[in-house]
């Protein structure tokens, strides 16, 4: 049953003026002295991301007091240590403080009077009373605090750690190690006695609290961490307890179902195979909120967001067929709704093999977001990569499998196994391949060779539509944009729509899906107080279109960045490949009035957007628009080398004015060139791909010989104009 929220009115004023006090006492043991004690693997990561997570939530509250005991603080999770504190604390706080008590570990009951008692690290199983941190203990130094406030944050009925592929470790037996029933009762009776007591247990009655390797935490605590870091703060930015609890609660439930959607696929992909081992699905982790009548509990505010470089969900469609609307709307709805930073290409005659394979290598490779986490106890969103590669799957005569995108562009499937082994992050591969006329290797052929095995995490999914048919594209599609308005979408989930979506075609759809590691999502899911991803708009997707297959992610990241001189260096660069004149360096006339239009759009597109306006041949071209009517006004010069060249010399000048490029009367020098905020409309880019020939003055005479170079320099400026009219560029 959905919790119902039991909040009153917001109050932030007595801890952000420091009139009130936050006292923190986190604990968290991984390792315990008696061996009976099974030791854990995440609790001591759970204190110390919790106390990360609330010292970044808490910045704004200039009164706190933080005490972390953990197995890698300096200060051990030993019982005279945490029980020391907890009477500093008591002795210390006002009736204006809240205290928040937090342990992660195993809680145990004494046998003989089934008190229940946290184990510390030097608690002994067979001395429990007077080796662990009883509750009653607990409860009994909170009474004493006049902190009016009073929060106990209990993750503490641990069992054994979950993978994707069932429950293992140590599935503890003993009912010791499962108090969670009396724990709800005393805490149910202190509630019930004291009014501003507000406590949070990881699971309800009956269950354990579990650890899941991927997440690394529990799964209780993960969440707890990523509220905290905002993700449960409501409009104002505040995050109060029981907004906090209701976050955790819905996301808690919804990883293990995801979790179990994923274990029916991969039990049905088993149970095709002949197998008779079935994982069992996970037991249910409901989060328990104890508390009477309460008001608003603040606990923090939403931290400023950290600017990363590091994208971890990385996306490539590429296109090897003729352009279709399908695979472009999937591209939108990987960026929007998916979370994904998404490059879209289309494969033509003229584009490069090798541009191909390395942009397939780029995302699947990059160190960007395959690299581990620089803290252990970050929480990271897990690096996923999504491949789309249409076209058609033929045999070589040497009888070799290849994907053939273009009649230039064929990718070996042993080259593409080898590349998917290679990555460490997450996997979604579609393989889109209409039936072309060529014989056609089988499909379920190559789904097979490119499975990773039981340690990946890997989803395969493949299908052969009609010839250059989009059915199976746009069921892609369909099935995307229902799941936007649920709850986000596991590639589990995907795979069954597309099964129901599909079961109405003569498509057969070949799919394999392993997650050892975690949950595999293709639409992460909304939260129910932020949806910064839904708020995106569909043009943010930038399209990086290319005739020749040109990769623009570099350019891109660099306008992004504003590194403005390093991206007009790449925007030369990338010109002369494109126009095949890497070696010549500049280039001519030819060139610019053969330059692909689609190239230059993109170019063109990505420095206006990022400048806001400011830079790019279409604002440049305006410029050039506004001058192009300039006469000839030095009539000796125009006697010697003709008005027109006198023309044109001149509107380079007054061109070079405008954007810059020139100050008091002389050109500047590139290496010099400093793009300040109120840069001059059109200063960039640079144009670096003609050879500069500049007219210049001797004896205050205009040499004519100059004159005519700066003109015919100028009118490659000028046909580079009308090659950005004629592509209607605007």
């Amino acid at each position: 049953m959905c919790p119902v929220g039991v909040r009153t009115s917001h109050s932030t004023h007595a801890l952000e003026t420091g009139l009130a006090k936050l006292w923190l006492i986190l604990v968290g043991v991984n390792q315990y002295q008696d061996e009976q004690i099974p030791c854990l693997h995440y609790s001591a990561l759970d204190c110390q991301g919790l106390g990360e997570a609330l010292n970044a939530a808490t910045q704004g509250f200039p009164q706190k007091d933080v005490k972390i005991y953990n197995d890698f603080a300096h200060q051990q999770p030993l019982l005279e240590n945490v029980r020391t504190s907890l009477k500093e604390v008591a002795a210390a706080t006002k009736s204006i403080d809240t205290v928040l008590f937090y342990f992660s570990g195993h809680g145990m009951l004494e046998p003989s009077n089934q008190q229940v008692v946290l184990c510390l690290k030097d608690t002994q199983k067979d001395n429990l009373i007077e080796t662990g941190l009883k509750l009653q203990e607990l409860l009994q130094l909170l009474e004493s605090c006049a902190a009016q406030q009073q929060l106990v944050w209990l993750d503490a009925c641990h069992s054994g750690s979950m993978t994707l592929s069932g429950a293992r470790g140590e599935t503890l037996i003993d009912s010791q190690l499962n108090p969670t029933q009396e724990l709800v009762e005393v805490l149910r009776q202190r509630a019930a006695k004291r009014k501003g007591f507000y406590a949070l247990l990881s699971c309800d009655q009956g269950q354990q609290s579990w650890e899941f390797p991927q997440l690394k935490h529990g799964v209780f605590t993960y969440y707890l961490i990523r509220g905290l870091r905002g993700e449960a703060a409501d409009s104002q930015g505040i995050i109060e307890a029981d907004g906090l609890y209701r976050y955790v609660y819905h996301q808690t439930l919804a990883y293990i179902d995801k979790a179990n959607q994923q274990l029916r696929v991969i039990n049905q992909l088993k149970k095709g195979r002949g197998e008779n081992q079935i994982h069992p699905e996970y037991p249910s982790q409901t989060p328990k909120r104890i508390v009477e009548g309460i008001g608003e509990v603040i606990l923090g505010l939403k931290p400023d967001k950290t600017v990363s470089t590091r994208h971890p969900r990385q996306a490539l469609v590429i296109e090897g067929l003729p352009k279709s609307k399908s695979a472009l709307a999937l591209s939108k709805i990987l960026n929007t709704s998916g979370g994904f930073e998404v490059n879209y290409w289309t494969i033509s005659e003229k584009t490069p093999s090798s541009d191909v394979r390395k942009a397939i290598q780029k995302c699947l490779l990059s160190e960007s977001f395959s690299e581990s986490p620089t803290s252990n106890n970050s929480i990271e969103e897990t690096a996923t990569v999504f491949l789309y590669l249409r076209g058609q799957i033929q045999e070589t005569e040497q009888g070799e499998a290849v994907l053939v995108l273009s009649n230039n562009v064929v990718l070996n499937r042993s080259w593409l196994r080898k590349q998917l082994r290679r990555c460490r992050s997450q996997q979604i591969i579609i393989l889109d391949c209409p039936i072309g006329t060529h014989i056609y290797t089988s499909l379920r052929d190559w789904v097979e060779e490119l499975q990773l095995g039981l340690d990946s995490e890997q989803c395969l999914i493949a299908a052969a539509p009609p010839s250059e048919g989009e059915r199976f594209a746009s069921s892609l599609v369909d099935t995307l944009n229902v799941a936007i308005q649920a709850s986000g979408l596991t590639a589990a989930a995907w795979i069954t729509q597309l099964q129901v979506e599909l079961s109405r075609t003569d498509i057969e759809l070949y799919f394999w899906l392993f997650g050892s590691q975690g949950v595999i999502e293709v639409l992460p899911g909304k939260t129910l107080f932020t949806s910064d991803r839904s708020e995106q708009k569909t043009e943010d997707l930038d399209d990086l279109s290319s005739t020749l297959g040109i990769d623009y992610t570099q350019l891109r990241d660099l306008l992004k960045a504003g590194r403005w001189l390093e991206a007009d260096e790449e925007t030369t660069t990338l010109i002369l490949k494109i126009a095949g004149r890497e070696e010549k360096r500049y280039l001519d006339l030819e060139s610019v009035e053969n330059f692909p239009c689609i190239d230059l759009w993109t170019i063109d597109t990505l420095w206006v957007k990022y400048s806001h306006g400011r830079f790019g041949f279409s604002v440049q071209k305006r410029i050039w628009e506004r001058i192009r009517e300039t006469s000839a006004s030095d009539p000796v010069l125009a006697l010697i080398i003709g008005n027109s060249n006198v023309a044109a010399s001149q509107t380079c000048i007054d061109f070079g004015n405008r954007t810059g490029w020139r100050l008091k009367d002389s050109w500047i020098d590139y290496s010099n060139f400093i793009v300040e905020e109120d840069a001059p409309n059109g200063q960039l880019p640079y144009f670096g791909f003609f050879e500069q020939v500049w007219r210049l003055k001797v004896l205050g005479v205009w040499e004519w010989h100059s004159a005519i170079a700066t003109a015919s320099w100028w009118r490659l400026c000028v046909a580079l104009f009308s090659r950005i009219e004629t592509c209607q560029i605007k």
